[in-house]
């Protein structure tokens, strides 16, 4: 993504962001999940299922920056933001192993956990780098619906269906549409083809767990909200990132792939939002059409993996 490479010594360089920094500590914190939304209501991507866990990480990192205080050191925390690699300085701090997806990879619990990091002046000692690897395992790059991952773990945003749903903020182009299925925010296809995220996380902090109210509220429900329903329900959700309009626009895809003729209220009344998402329910509309046109339903690379 192209805000990466922005101020690039800086992110390569700790004592850019920190002056006199001598280490660098990274955290896990998990998350998992055993509630999600009912196939085809538009899924949200396993991390985003509760709290929006900047805000929670940001007061363990502040906890821990206190204390080296006593010690004399000055801080620095990050949490998914700021100028710092996380996942190399996880890697090395031994947090886990970058796998093929580019994830850090754990052998307990698997990739399945945000990162916190701190930057601090003391000089600690380093721990070694944590031993283990992908071996031949593609699943991952097998699974991926777009053929984002590049198995040397990089993935192509331009590809990345998580990069579109979340991170792009114009129209999303028309041959990743079809791509992105039923998923309204991100993707975890990759999670969940890992055999290291096969076992649950029982410890998992439990605001991190989808409430009731998501869990249950229909597509055409959650897409009928408006300003003010949004603020509401996603005040302290990730999901907030996107905006009412991103939500909008990813789920009019989700309706061209899964949706019947019985959506076509509800895109007509789309029709009358913002541009952007007028674009996406016209073709939302379209694509209904199409299928229902020629006999088929939703399946093969549309549908969630």
């Amino acid at each position: 993504m192209e805000w990466m490479a922005r101020s690039l010594e800086r992110r390569v360089n700790p004592a850019e962001v920190l002056p006199g920094c001598r280490s660098v500590i990274c955290l896990s914190y998990d998350y998992d999940s055993s509630v999600s939304r009912p196939s085809g209501s538009g899924s949200i991507c396993l991390y985003a299922h509760g709290r929006d866990y900047h805000g929670i990480l940001e007061e363990k990192l502040a906890d821990l920056s206190e204390l080296l205080s006593i010690y004399g050191g000055e801080q620095k925390g990050y949490v998914d933001a700021g100028p710092v690699m996380e996942r190399d300085h996880a890697e090395a701090c031994g947090l886990g192993w970058r796998g093929r997806s580019g994830l850090i990879v754990r052998r307990r619990g698997g990739s399945r956990f945000f990162i916190a990091t701190l930057l601090t002046t003391l000089e600690l000692e380093p721990d070694a780098p944590a031993s283990g690897t992908c071996g031949s395992c593609r699943r991952c790059v097998e699974a991926c619906p777009a053929g984002a991952i590049m198995e040397n773990g990089l993935v192509d945003a331009n590809r990345c269906l998580s990069y579109w749903t979340i991170e792009h903020r114009g129209a999303i182009p028309e041959d990743i549409r079809p791509l992105i299925g039923t998923r309204l925010y991100g993707c975890d296809t990759c999670v969940t083809a890992c055999p290291w995220n096969k076992k649950p996380l029982p410890d998992a902090d439990e605001r991190f767990r989808m409430p009731f109210r998501l869990a249950s509220i229909s597509l055409r429900d959650l897409l009928s909200l408006d300003d003010a329903g949004f603020t509401a329900m996603f005040r302290n959700s990730p999901l907030k990132r996107i905006r009412r309009e991103g939500l909008l626009r990813n789920g009019c895809i989700v309706l061209g792939n899964a949706g019947t003729p019985d959506d076509f209220d509800l895109l007509k009344r789309l029709c009358g939002e913002s541009p952007l998402v007028a674009e996406h329910a016209e073709w939302a509309m379209e694509r209904i059409l199409h299928r229902h046109a020629a006999g088929g339903c939703p399946g093969g690379a549309e549908d969630e993996k």
